[in-house]
């Protein structure tokens, strides 16, 4: 499944996973991806759907501010997130972990991608919005990815 514009891979998904690429396309401006990240997150803040991230997304999105002596940007991340509309932080949980180790085990993942995957599974989400496509070879949930050329 794709999304080329705004949330049309989302019809009918009531709470989905946002994964942090789509975050950093969206900051970043990405020259590719830039412009459907934003489209998304624009229907998400327009109450088109709900979503959920894993509290990982912090961890991941303030790292570089804080290498480049940015506190202030990593302020900014956790303020936006604790107030972003339609959106909930997942907190991690005893869970969640054992979650992500079933799937690392089962499927060769990353621990980051399956902290986020087990997220999704644990949290009740009908779709993961991300843009690695080995994420769409998991039977748990349907991965909505952003193509190339969005």
């Amino acid at each position: 499944m794709s999304a080329t514009t705004g949330s049309a891979g989302l019809r009918g998904r009531k709470r989905v996973l946002l994964d942090t690429s789509l975050w950093i396309y969206h900051f970043e401006s990405h020259p590719m991806f830039g412009a459907a990240a934003g489209r998304i997150l624009g229907d998400l803040e327009a109450g088109r759907f709900t979503a959920i991230a894993s509290e990982l997304l912090l961890l991941e999105l303030t790292v570089l501010p804080l290498r480049q002596g940015r506190q202030d940007i990593a302020d900014q991340y956790e303020l936006l997130f604790s107030h972003f509309p339609n959106l909930e932080l997942v907190p991690l949980s005893r869970g969640i972990l054992l979650e992500a180790s079933a799937l690392r085990a089962a499927h060769g993942l990353r621990t980051p991608d399956a902290i986020h995957i087990a997220t999704a599974v644990r949290a009740g989400a009908s779709a993961i919005v991300t843009n690695d496509a080995s994420w769409a070879r998991l039977p748990a949930i349907p991965a909505v990815t952003l193509l190339q050329n969005a």
